[in-house]
């Protein structure tokens, strides 16, 4: 029988199936899950959804017209060790080491909510904390290609970093990354320009793309030319099935593939220019 003591640990479950999920999942779905483990009926179910809801640990979204339920970001979000994002408004006592990027929910992707961007902010932690990037050389810059909301370069910047410049060729992106840009209080150090990658002839100590297969394959020649010796670069927008085939062209020659990581379906790569 159902006590009311269950519920913590069936919101528990619910979360846990919601973030452990590898594809988006429907109330419906979820309702059918717990009525049959613990004999609910579904409206017992949707109010404990609903609690979730309130509480903001969960969110409904829309995608092509259907309704998900996904962990919210509405809130302050740890994405890894060191950087916690978070909308305007939000208040957040930090952590020592902690950096807070304020991020707002527009409709340019990079909010956090995908794991492509999470392996991307993990990605670019891991070469500017974990390696000589930024000791072994006094000018720094980060080029963020399709910057979206700008998240990456502003990442990069508040890591250490010293100027980013962020390309992209939607006007929605290039406000929205503007607009987070002066947010964080970066406006001087990231420039968003609408711009094709192929007008850049600057050199680069990281270069960040969260974008798909097909596009960090067709870019991968002009990154080996703009990329420093040494310097990162930090791919993410890739489907597990695709990374073998994305690593062997990168470090066929120009590359060293140093780090890789998972999350659900998607991976995000970390490569030194040799």
């Amino acid at each position: 029988m159902y006590l009311q003591t269950d519920n913590k640990a069936i919101k528990k479950e619910l979360l846990d199936i919601i973030e452990n999920s590898r594809r988006k999942i429907t109330q419906g779905e979820l309702e059918k899950t717990l009525s049959r483990k613990y004999s609910l009926e579904r409206k017992e179910i949707r109010s404990l959804i609903s609690g979730l809801v309130t509480e903001n640990f969960v969110a409904y979204t829309n995608h092509y017209g259907r309704t998900f339920i996904e962990k919210s970001f509405n809130k302050p979000v740890r994405i890894s060790s060191h950087v916690i994002l978070k909308p305007p408004g939000f208040n957040y006592k930090p952590k020592a080491d902690d950096v807070v990027i304020e991020i707002c929910q527009g409709v340019s992707f990079g909010n956090g909510q995908h794991p492509t961007t999470r392996l991307a902010i993990r990605g670019i932690e891991y070469a500017l904390n974990r390696t000589n990037l930024l000791k072994a050389k006094d000018r720094t810059s980060v080029l963020d290609i399709g910057t979206g909301s700008g998240v990456l370069g502003i990442t990069a910047l508040l890591l250490g970093i010293k100027n980013a410049i962020g390309v992209d060729i939607d006007p929605c992106s290039i406000k929205e990354a503007k607009d987070n840009a002066k947010i964080n209080k970066l406006e001087d150090k990231f420039a968003i320009k609408n711009m094709s990658l192929e007008d850049l002839n600057t050199k680069f100590t990281l270069i960040t793309a969260n974008l798909r297969y097909p596009t960090l394959m067709n870019i991968y020649q002009k990154v080996a030319e703009i990329i420093e010796k040494k310097g990162a670069v930090i791919l993410s927008g890739i489907k597990q099935d695709e990374i073998s085939a994305l690593i062997d062209l990168y470090t066929e020659k120009y590359f060293e593939c140093k780090w890789k990581k998972f999350e659900k379906d998607w991976a995000g790569i970390y490569l030194e220019r040799t």
